[in-house]
């Protein structure tokens, strides 16, 4: 799978006209290698020509995990004088003839510290973006891929099942938020969840990231919970709203209309649909429903080894939908200082339509 990957970048790179690619640790380099190196003090750099020759600069102590690459690639290991970096990487581009030549790169992921890396090796090296080749790289997923995020929905499915019995009045957004974590872990997540989840109560629920908080939940709460897990590198991302002991007004009435706009939103869901005409349907929805100014971020946005990545489900979205795109469909309704509302589900365009990969109850549950 990795070989054919590569040779969807390098065709990428040609469509493009980019004669080059530079790419640091982190998702980029494990989609592309399989190697996964984290972000540290210590550089790594891959250089990848079009025609699919690579070089692969690495901390020396990490020459074993550089040796497992997936794809063929010439190894450059640097030790810790950080004095001779820029002569390894410099010997690194000659190896692939790319002395002065434009090397694009990740807009969102590329460092400081290695593009000047790269600088000190060739003053003269020009970068450009590489946004639109990393763009089309992730946004339609191979069938590994999916299959990772749907194991990635399951875990997160049954650890949040196994956290609902544990709440009740008295425990704290940061208590479920703990004992969440631990179940995620239990269900067979990656120690490295693709966030902290969000377990927002009462008015705390009202924002859209709240951070859970040492407020004890009440009878009569309305409680937000968004999570997610991960599983071999891929993410969900997931929400549920609940109420505790009781449903306060007008929650109830809130609750059905977000629940109308997800069901709209997922409806109108199938290729060559533009992205924004997905979110108008969650939108008017909710405009219909006199809360149109309350929903206040967008429909929802592309999952895959990051939480959030194209496509994005926005207003201004003109992104055609094409099967293989995985996002989530996110509508919500938040009135300040009192409580708020949302259901996301994660959805995967198929070649007839969709296919909602969550199944957990989206009506507002009473725990």
């Amino acid at each position: 799978m990795t070989t054919q990957r590569l040779e969807r970048v390098c065709a990428l790179m040609q469509q493009y006209k980019v004669e080059a690619l530079a790419i640091n640790a982190g998702p980029d380099l494990k989609y592309l290698t399989g190697l996964d190196f984290h972000l540290s003090e210590r550089p790594a750099l891959l250089l990848l020509t079009a025609a699919g020759k690579a070089a692969f600069v690495f901390p020396e102590f990490e020459q074993d995990k550089a040796s497992h690459s997936a794809i063929p690639v010439d190894l450059f290991p640097y030790p810790e004088d950080a004095k001779v970096w820029p002569a390894v990487v410099y010997h690194a581009l000659a190896d692939l003839n790319l002395i002065n030549i434009p090397l694009a790169v990740s807009p969102v992921a590329m460092r400081f510290l290695e593009m000047d890396l790269l600088r000190q090796a060739v003053p003269e090296t020009e970068f450009i973006s590489g946004g639109d080749i990393f763009r089309d790289i992730y946004i339609c997923k191979d069938e590994q891929e999916i299959r990772a995020v749907r194991k990635a929905i399951e875990i997160a499915q049954t650890a949040l099942l196994n956290t609902l019995p544990l709440i009740e009045p008295g425990k704290t957004e940061k208590e479920i938020a703990n004992q969440l974590v631990v179940n995620l872990l239990y269900a067979g997540c990656e120690p490295e969840l693709p966030f902290s989840p969000i377990v927002a109560g009462g008015p705390n629920s009202a924002n859209p990231h709240a951070n859970p908080g040492d407020r004890p939940l009440q009878t009569g709460d309305i409680l937000i919970i968004d999570w997610g897990a991960r599983f071999d590198g891929y993410v969900s991302d997931l929400t549920r709203t609940f109420a505790i002991g009781s449903i306060p007004e007008p929650f109830k009435e809130i609750s059905g209309i977000v629940l109308s706009a997800n069901q709209a939103a997922r409806a109108r869901i199938k290729p060559g649909v533009l992205a924004g005409d997905v979110d108008a349907a969650a939108r008017d929805t909710i405009i219909d429903g006199g809360y149109g100014k309350q929903f206040l971020h967008r429909t929802g946005h592309g999952i895959g080894q990051l939480p959030h990545e194209e496509p994005y489900i926005s207003s201004v979205s003109t992104t055609d939908l094409q099967p293989g795109m995985l996002f989530t469909i996110e509508p919500g309704i938040y009135l300040t200082g009192i409580g708020g509302v949302r259901i996301e589900d994660n959805v995967l365009v198929t070649e007839s339509g969709v296919d909602t990969l969550s199944d957990l109850p989206r009506n507002l549950v009473i725990l």
